[in-house]
């Protein structure tokens, strides 16, 4: 009898764990993810599809809107407390979504991760509310700010192509020998360098003119009203200004892609131009790192983010939330469906031929690899990042087209961007 007695009691006790966990399955837990590029969309719903293969109880419904109108849900949904489980976040913003409560915090998945398998140096600017806070994203790709030039215009000009030990004086002298008037009717229609005054093509220069924090710090500075960073904003002024080497924003107007016309030289810009150029340049060209200024020291430091996942703070399934970031930040996640000059967190895939892509141009593709090493830690995205910026970008348009000189323009600049920062 007591042999039956305990046989009946395991056997209870068993019977209790596989109906629990037969309870647990059977959970269905429902997730809304959000991404701005609708463009692929197709390929994200493939990728849902393969997890929740994974993860029979769960399920995830995608959701996307074009980058404009992105933000415009996705603040009107945090005032309502009802953003999406997972989202798309920009490294600009980070810190405004967490200021406001709205981003649960991933430290302590992300401490149980082995980061040797991933592009650590991009973590820093996802974190908040300073770059020693806690990480609020979590990265499945990252971009640095390169160096492009055209090949044709090199080898009909008969110079040397550019090289990563470049200083500002050597992009500058063959800027001005490759600007040209090739037809002779008295107007230059070919320039050596662009600088149409967005971030990518200014605040590299600033970093590699020894400000390896930028031209907003975390102390709510601003740093390009003397010193170095106006050095860095003279320089690109009077490549416009001065030796008439680029066009001015009156010539380029409307086109925000000038580089593909085949009138450029050389530019500066993000590594996802790659996959831009490819499409839409005619002609080969190649890329090298940004020119380092004067006040360097010899030092390189690339300005580079992330293109990142957030977690609502408001899910009600915080463990399903994560594992879906995990998931689509790691192996999961085909090359095929990051963006040509964008590079995957996870660094196998980032090594791989799949996304080195032999035989196309640029044929030096790893070199964003390098780059990607060279971003500080002082690489930082400030709380209203996105607002300053603007308003820097408008005044560079001010100087270059004569509506200001660059000092007092820097001036005004420090007293309005420092008191955004300080709101």
């Amino acid at each position: 009898m007591k042999k039956l007695a305990v046989f009946l009691i395991l056997f209870l006790v068993i019977l209790s764990f596989t109906f629990s966990g037969g309870q647990k399955e059977a959970q269905k837990v429902s997730l809304r993810y959000m991404m701005w590029d609708p463009q692929i969309i197709d390929k994200e719903q493939v990728l849902a599809d393969k997890f929740t293969a994974e993860h029979p109880n769960v399920t995830i419904t995608l959701e996307s809107a074009a980058y404009a109108q992105y933000w415009e849900k996705m603040q009107a949904m945090a005032a309502a407390k009802n953003l999406p489980d997972v989202f798309w976040m920009s490294s600009s913003t980070v810190k405004d979504y967490q200021s406001m409560g709205a981003l649960l915090s991933m430290e302590d998945n992300i401490k149980k991760l082995d980061k040797s398998k991933y592009f650590s140096s991009v973590f820093g600017v996802l974190r908040a509310p300073t770059s020693s806070g806690d990480m609020y994203a979590f990265p499945y790709a990252w971009v640095v700010c390169i160096s492009y030039y055209n090949i044709r215009l090199f080898d009909q000009a008969g110079l040397s192509y550019p090289t990563n030990d470049w200083k500002w004086k050597d992009l500058e002298s063959a800027a001005v020998k490759l600007t040209k008037d090739t037809d002779g009717d008295g107007t230059v229609d070919q320039w050596g360098y662009w600088v149409k005054g967005r971030y990518t093509h200014l605040y590299p220069f600033v970093y590699n003119n020894g400000l390896p924090e930028g031209p907003m710090t975390e102390d709510k500075k601003f740093t390009l009203a003397d010193g170095k960073g106006l050095e860095s904003m003279k320089f690109l002024t009077d490549l416009i200004v001065k030796d008439k080497a680029s066009p001015t924003p009156a010539q380029t107007k409307g086109v925000s892609k000038f580089f593909t016309t085949g009138k450029i030289g050389m530019c500066t810009e993000g590594s996802w131009r790659v996959d831009t150029y490819r499409k839409s340049l005619k002609d080969p060209f190649g890329i090298f790192l940004v020119p380092t200024g004067p006040q360097s020291g010899g030092k390189r430091v690339s300005f580079g983010w992330a293109d990142s996942m957030s977690i609502s703070a408001y899910t009600k399934h915080p463990k399903e939330a994560w594992n879906w970031v995990e998931y689509m930040t790691g192996p999961g996640r085909p090359v095929d469906s990051i963006l040509g000059g964008k590079v995957p967190i996870w660094k196998v895939s980032a090594l791989s031929d799949t996304w080195k892509e032999k035989g196309k141009y640029p044929k030096n593709k790893e070199l964003i690899l390098e780059a990607g090493k060279l971003i500080g830690p002082k690489v930082t995205f400030v709380k209203r990042w996105d607002e300053a910026n603007s308003e820097i970008q408008s005044g560079f348009e001010k100087v270059v087209l004569g509506e200001g000189d660059l000092n007092s323009v820097m001036k005004e600049l420090k007293t309005k961007v420092e008191k955004i920062l300080a709101r």
